[in-house]
């Protein structure tokens, strides 16, 4: 096995492990931690460094394809797709579950007009970086080894866990319930278009939305 290709196995199955440590309490002195953020950063770096093996180094990252990929009608209503999700979310939350926008703002700091440029700038990072993660590293590198449909499904379920918090355990499942949906749209785009620019555009706006939701509501 080149090394490469040692190296996107052991990253998938670190990804794997420090994904499913959301299921346990960890603490150290009292304090929680949570561990599933490491995956980030384990699949940002196998990504980076991976890539250069391959033929097209903008491989899965690739910008100047974005606009072009744009004008497709069908993947402008795919980008689209886990915001109006994250709309259903609330909607049906404020209706049927306020519990669970209580649970939102109990974990997010109130956001001032001052704060807004920054928080913009993070939503961006944050989504970029989760879609290199996931989406460029982990579920393209997975469905290399199994069918596409099991690797998106895969991919969705443990890119949920790390988002998993304590809670009761409606409003908690419902939380990621959402956000599995969502995860799963995501790939779906960066399956078609085999680019996380365009995944990170996608998982942006739905950010942004739930963002100003909670703002609001």
């Amino acid at each position: 096995m080149k090394k490469t290709s040692k190296l996107v196995v052991i990253s998938i199955i670190f990804m794997t492990i420090f994904s499913l440590t959301s299921l346990f309490k960890i603490e150290v002195g009292g304090e929680k931690i949570g561990l599933a953020s490491i995956t980030l950063i384990i699949g940002i770096v196998a990504f980076f460094v991976t890539r250069k093996t391959n033929d097209d180094v903008n491989e899965g990252l690739n910008y100047k394809t974005i606009f072009s990929l744009l004008k497709d009608k069908k993947v402008i209503i795919l980008l689209l797709i886990p915001a109006i999700m994250d709309a259903l979310c609330f909607l049906i939350a404020k209706l049927f579950l306020p519990e669970f926008i209580t649970h939102l703002k109990a974990r997010t700091e109130f956001l001032s007009l001052s704060q807004i440029p920054v928080m913009l700038v993070e939503l961006i990072i944050f989504a970029l970086g989760e879609e290199i993660a996931w989406r460029a590293f982990f579920q393209k590198q997975v469905s290399k080894m199994l069918p596409y449909v099991p690797s998106l499904i895969i991919s969705a379920a443990l890119f949920s866990l790390c988002h998993l918090n304590t809670g009761s355990i409606i409003v908690v499942t419902y939380d990621l319930l959402f956000v599995f949906i969502n995860a799963i749209f995501y790939g779906i785009i960066f399956k078609r278009t085999d680019n996380a620019w365009i995944s990170t555009i996608a998982h942006f706006i739905a950010n942004l939305l739930g963002t100003v939701a909670m703002m609001f509501l």
